[in-house]
């Protein structure tokens, strides 16, 4: 039988470990930095920012880690090692509305989009979303809104019209009712499991449940985020499956029971799914040979 190594041995093997992952590290910021060079040669210029791509890399991380790293621990390693990422490559500063009683959105913030990075508190939600449109900050985050909260009707008007949701936030959802959005000038790229947000307006007589019911049967397994009623409309917002691009969209993908409620429809952009406790209870149960396929 070996003997057991001492505590000094195990505190140099940390040592050398430490030393592989800071040699890692250089190794990716310089390919990162060659990224940002390439991208200069063959892309306009704009937000270095890539939710889906993002998405990819923690879903695969978190298969491959297979329960042996927390998942929260690789989560919010890689959310700063991404932060950074984007920060060599293109300026990233944040508007943050974390209005009394929900101060933990400046948290959420921080943890998706990097402890150091540049970051504010706006007044208002507008204020958020205007600084974002007028290009004094790159990304908003506001909190899901509470009953008769409106600020994402002005997601529909100049100029945040041009804003569009890139994330539900945090993207590791662990049982907690704290969630936020976050919006920037930037076009989504589907990343394989996704969700999009809807503006809908429907008639007054329509009832919020029948349209979810409506829209769950159709498959589109909506969330209702908000709902604000007027004299002769509602209007909705609403999380559902899939991806779909900023903008109006026709009523035609709709099904029948759903069209005969709307007036329009909106979507305000599209984010991939958050990662939950139950994707990693899912990964647990299989088999460690299939998890690193």
């Amino acid at each position: 039988m070996s003997p057991e190594p001492d505590l000094a041995s195990l505190r140099a093997e940390i040592d050398r470990i430490d030393d592989r992952i800071l040699d890692l590290l250089v190794e990716r910021f310089a390919v990162v930095a060659r990224i940002a060079s390439a991208k200069a040669v063959s892309e306009r210029p704009g937000l270095a920012l890539r939710p889906a791509r993002e998405a990819a890399i923690l879903r695969r991380l978190a298969v491959r880690a297979h329960g042996r790293v927390p998942l929260d621990t690789l989560v919010r390693t890689w959310r700063e090692l991404l932060a950074a990422s984007i920060r060599l490559q293109t300026p990233l500063s944040l508007a943050v509305w974390a209005p009394a009683g929900r101060e933990w959105v400046w948290d959420l913030a921080r943890d998706q989009f990097g402890s150091v990075t540049p970051a504010e508190r706006a007044a208002d939600p507008q204020r958020a979303l205007a600084k974002v449109a007028a290009g004094e900050a790159q990304i908003a985050v506001l909190p899901l809104p509470e009953a008769q909260e409106d600020w994402w009707s002005a997601l529909l008007a100049p100029p945040a019209e041009k804003l569009s949701a890139i994330a539900r936030l945090p993207f590791l959802a662990q049982g907690t009712c704290f969630e936020a959005l976050a919006f920037a000038a930037l076009a989504s790229e589907p990343s394989g499991d996704d969700r999009t947000l809807l503006a809908l307006e429907t008639k007054s007589t329509s009832s919020r449940a029948g349209l979810l019911a409506a829209l769950n049967q159709a498959g589109f397994a909506p969330r209702a985020l908000a709902s604000l009623e007027d004299e002769d409309r509602t209007r909705h917002l609403i999380e559902i499956a899939g991806h779909r691009a900023r903008g109006e969209v026709p009523l035609e993908i709709f099904p029948p029971l759903v069209r005969a409620q709307l007036r329009c429809a909106v979507v305000l952009g599209a984010y991939p799914r958050p990662l939950s406790a139950k994707d990693e209870q899912e990964r647990a149960s299989f088999p460690l040979a299939l998890a690193s396929e």
